[in-house]
């Protein structure tokens, strides 16, 4: 936890002191310094050398003092001077609102995103009115004699909407006519709450500074209407302005047909991508040679081989940083020349583009990104302030379109603002100034056919451009506006300007929780388990869902129990995902799922509840990153995490592959030899019937499906993965491979879900195959089949865990003993062998044998035997014992043997008589083990059994080795080693000895 400065907390504004004086006080406390050391210039990191934690306190101190909500971007202050945040703090007051003390907390997605948007006027139907209200009078403000505006005014005061102020303005809207649109919304700002503002407007206005009036003073409601040329739909606009409720934006076209501004996200990629400029282009680009502009130019040049003509104010002789981005440029190996100029002024503007066409030649293409932005409040704005924010955004781009042969350019780029769009707060002359450069362009467009004209209407950026305005920054991100990093913004800026099909006004932005001027498409969500209450939904973008999973809705829960812990199954993990993936892209496919991590349990308490969140982004065309959160760790850890790609589910062939039906099925009985004691899985994730092959590193059995209620009958039980129970026996069914633990999901590389398949055929059959293992993590490949063996779903890289490690005691069931065998024979030994252990039943014991060796290779096998009666096979070597109504069987390509013999109490005589020189051995086995002279004994006669099979003198040298484990005592025998056992075995009264004997040579 960061350390809390000392009184900073508490800190409180001195009678009469200002924001200034009020954070210089703060710092130099904090600093230690001289209150005279501290001056509006001051650099907080750099001058007065505070940590970037402690300028936070500070900053965070000051908002306090000022009741103003916490910073949303602390670390943006750091690197800023005491009079930069003085500024912002004083717009940031001049422009709260009672709701900014309330700070919601943020509602994390899956991954950071930002999107290219395209404009689109979608027709949505007029919502009915509101409820009636006594009419009140209204204030016009338009041009003297306007055919419309009176009447409008008489109509509104006759519709009971209440009182408000109308503005209408002319057909061809000039600057001065936006005055009249500020001294309305003045009038409004100083009105009686629930006063209506309506905007009336043919093309370009002041649509900016009306949405900014809507964020600034939201007790208002405002209308705005666009109407074509010529169009006096008074009627019309009385219907939208008693429809409107709290805002309201339409256009009507001469039909009187109803259209809403909305954003919709445009393609990751686009469908076709060409290069805007060649290497003969030259493009001019304004706004001097930093921030936003020169990152976009440098992006632009760079992948075409354009050369660039720079315009600005600055002199890079005293401009540091110009100086250095220029350098930065020229050494991309890009053609740059920079040219003294204020944009706003036609004559510098056309003797600089002289200069530059006469050293480069012909301009054929336009960056326009020269702005003026300075924050202040509607009720401090004046007509000169419009004027200040018009000229470089809208004059200068008239002077540099005059300036250059317009009918040689090829390319129109202007960098616009998400605010001209939406509004801000402090940001109605900026807006309006933006909406306007936006019309200048597409209308460009429109006369210059040849050219391509696109207006990029930006968020703030993070770090460049208009984004260094500290009030900027802090108010859009106070109102929900997500920056926008520089390496996103040129990503989206190439992806726009390759793409011929993109339209002429783009939108980029993240999220814009907080701004309700604009429209985005919200279709109805599906009805699904896990979409259940959205929190951040922008459609196909992002989504966040908040889910509440408990017991008596989420009936599965109560399957899932692990001593004591109700656990969210990671089967329902991916389908909440799926479910979320679907919701926000609208796509209903079978999705692949890769990258999947189960990073951390959710636990559902029996008789609680657990809340969940599902956040869902779109990364790439048809690629949905997925994340889910839980309460439990307040949202602030992934607990699941996962990629999905739409479409292309075709699962492909091949292994892992069924073991041979020639192969006897092992005899091993789910039901009770493994959901009544090592899997925990309750009944309806019960779906193993029969294994076909049991081993430490495959798998082959078969699962069923079967119709089972997972959720309460009142929430939607439609499973867009297919049969859950099906899909976590593919995990837990693999537990048989290693039986003396509890194996728990991690993660999976890829999964090729089966959806609806799983539940069209009878018969599945899965197999599983390791692919390789990390001490306690084991890596599998499984394919689930059907009856005629066709591949319905694919595991590549499932990873599971070995938790709650089991005391090997027993007792086991057979077919599970040879699988541990197998792994803990490799351990100690290092030689991996395949093990099988089988009841004889009615089997010879040479029969139990072939059975056994076929089990233990996954083939038929035919076995030789020699006149001693040792077993051999055409390829590797095999070894058998057999005892009690068992079977052992090992086969390795190395030098191999094998015994098991049951524990039978004999006394020291005997046991020195059977053991002769090696009873010693036995002696000082049972005391280090701390075991009984007959299991050490019969360890060591086991032991010898081994040599005698691979024709090793029994009377040799025989001693213990380091290296054993519970229950298992490793002995030497020159260059062998005899790994043994001592267990209980299912079936058998006396403990049993395995011995297992391994060489370097085959």
């Amino acid at each position: 936890t960061a350390p809390v400065a000392s009184g900073a907390a508490t800190a409180v504004a001195g009678e009469g002191e200002t924001t200034i004086d009020l954070l210089r006080r703060l710092a130099a406390e904090r600093a230690e310094l001289p209150l005279d050391l501290v001056r509006p210039d001051s650099l907080l990191l750099d001058d007065l050398h505070l940590s970037s934690i402690t300028v936070g306190q500070v900053v965070n101190a000051a908002a306090a003092a000022l009741r103003l909500p916490p910073s949303q971007t602390p670390t943006n202050f750091a690197t800023a001077r005491i009079g930069e945040l003085a500024d912002t703090l004083d717009h940031l007051r001049s422009t709260a609102t009672a709701g900014d003390q309330v700070t919601a907390a943020v509602v994390a997605g899956a991954a950071p995103w930002a999107r290219p948007f395209r404009l689109d006027l979608v027709p949505v139907p007029l919502a009915g009115r509101v409820e009636a209200e006594p009419g009140g009078s209204w204030v016009v403000h338009s041009r003297p004699g306007h055919p419309y505006a009176e009447r409008l005014a008489l109509d509104l005061e006759r519709a009971d909407v209440g009182a408000g102020v109308l503005v209408w303005l002319p057909e061809e809207c000039a600057e001065t006519d936006v005055e009249l649109a500020l001294t309305g919304a003045r009038e409004a700002l100083a009105a009686a709450p629930q006063t209506r503002f309506v905007l009336v407007q043919h093309g370009r206005g002041a649509a900016g500074l009306a949405k900014t009036l809507r964020l600034e003073a939201p007790h208002l409601r405002v209308t705005i209407v666009h109407l074509p040329p010529g169009s006096g739909a008074v009627d019309l606009v009385v219907e939208e302005v008693a429809a409107t409720h709290d805002f309201t934006e339409v256009h009507l076209d001469a039909d009187g047909v109803r259209r809403v501004p909305t954003l919709r996200p445009m393609p990751v990629r686009p469908a076709h991508s060409e290069a805007p400029l060649t290497s003969t282009d030259v493009l001019l680009v304004t706004g001097g040679g930093k921030g936003i502009t020169a990152e976009c130019a440098l992006a632009i040049a760079g992948d075409t081989g354009a050369s660039l003509a720079l315009l600005g104010r600055s002199d890079p002789a005293g401009d540091p940083e110009l100086a250095a981005n220029l350098e930065r440029i020229a050494a991309e190996g890009v053609t740059v020349r920079y040219e003294r100029a204020d944009v706003t002024d036609t004559e510098q503007v056309r003797r600089a583009v002289e200069r530059l066409t006469a050293e480069l030649g012909p301009v054929t293409a336009v960056l326009h990104g020269a702005g003026r932005n300075e924050p202040a409040g509607l009720a401090t704005l004046d007509a000169d302030a419009f004027r200040r924010t018009f000229a470089p955004k809208v004059d200068g781009l008239r002077a540099v379109l005059a300036a250059v042969d317009a009918d040689r350019l090829r390319l129109l780029v202007s960098l616009g603002s998400i605010i001209g769009r939406a509004g801000l707060r402090g940001e109605a002359h900026y807006a309006t100034a933006n909406e306007w450069l936006a019309d200048l362009t597409t209308g460009f467009g429109r006369t210059h056919p040849g050219c391509r004209a696109v207006c990029l209407e930006w968020s703030v950026w993070s770090g460049v451009g208009m984004g260094e305005r500290l009030s900027v920054v802090e108010s859009l991100t106070r109102d929900g506006v997500t920056p926008i990093t520089p390496e996103q913004g040129v990503g989206i800026l190439r992806r726009v300007l390759s793409d011929p099909q993109a339209p002429d006004v783009v939108v980029v932005s993240g999220r814009t929780e907080g701004i309700g001027t604009v429209r985005r498409p919200l279709p109805p969500l599906p009805l699904t388990r896990f979409v259940e209450r959205p929190l951040v939904r922008y459609h196909g973008v992002e989504l966040v869902c908040e889910i509440d999973l408990n017991v008596g809705t989420d009936l599965y829960l109560a399957d899932h129990d692990l001593d004591g812990n109700l656990l969210f199954p990671a089967v329902f993990g991916m389908e909440a995902m799926a479910q979320v993936a679907a919701a926000v892209t609208g796509v209903e496919t079978l999705p692949v799922i890769e990258r999947a991590e189960f990073l951390r349990p959710i636990i559902v308490p029996a008789d609680g509840r657990a809340t969940i969140r599902v956040a869902a982004v779109v990364t790439d065309d048809d690629v949905v990153e997925v994340a889910i959160r839980s309460a439990d760790t307040g949202y602030a850890a992934d607990h699941f995490t996962a990629r999905l790609v739409l479409g292309g589910t075709a699962v492909a062939d091949g292994p892992p592959d069924q073991v041979p039906a020639e192969v006897e099925p092992v005899e091993l009985v789910p039901a009770e030899d493994l959901y009544d004691g090592l899997l925990f899985q309750g009944g309806r994730f019960q779906r193993l019937r029969r294994y076909h092959g049991v081993a430490a590193r495959h798998v082959d059995a078969e699962v069923a499906v079967e119709t089972v209620p997972w959720f309460a009958s009142f929430v939607p039980d439609h499973l867009l993965l297919g049969d859950p129970g099906v899909r976590d026996a593919l995990m837990h069914g693999n537990q048989v491979c290693v039986p003396d633990a509890t194996l728990l999901p991690v993660g999976v590389d890829r999964i090729h879900p089966g959806g609806e398949k799983l539940a069209a055929v009878q018969g599945l059959r899965y197999c599983a195959t390791e692919r390789s293992r990390d001490g306690d993590l084991y890596v599998y490949d499984v394919a689930l089949r059907s009856d005629a063996g066709e591949v319905l779903e694919r595991w590549e890289g499932l990873r599971l865990r070995a938790v709650r490690k089991q005391d090997p005691v027993g007792p086991w069931v057979p077919a599970l003993l040879g699988p541990y065998l197998e792994r803990t024979v490799e351990d100690l030994a290092g030689v991996r062998v395949a093990v099988t252990v089988l009841p004889d039943g009615d089997r010879t014991r040479r029969e139990a044998t072939r059975a056994a060796v076929s089990r233990a290779l996954r083939r038929p096998a035919e076995v030789r035997y020699r006149a001693d009666g040792r077993p051999e096979l055409a390829e590797g070597a095999v070894s058998a014992a057999h005892t009690a109504g068992l079977t052992l069987v090992t086969v390795a390509d190395v030098v191999l043997g094998c015994d098991m013999e049951v524990v039978a109490g004999r006394d020291t005589e005997a046991w020195a008589g059977l053991l002769g020189g090696h009873a010693g051995l036995a002696t000082l086995v049972a005391g280090e083990q701390r075991e009984s002279a007959d299991v050490a004994a019969t360890r060591v006669w086991a032991a010898m059994e081994c040599l005698r099979k691979v024709g090793r003198p029994i009377d040799g040298p025989l001693t213990t080795a380091p290296g054993g484990r519970q229950r298992w005592v490793l002995l030497r025998a020159g260059e062998l080693r005899i790994a043994t056992f001592v267990t209980a075995v299912r079936g058998v009264e006396a403990p049993v000895v395995l011995a297992v004997l391994t060489g370097t040579e085959g």
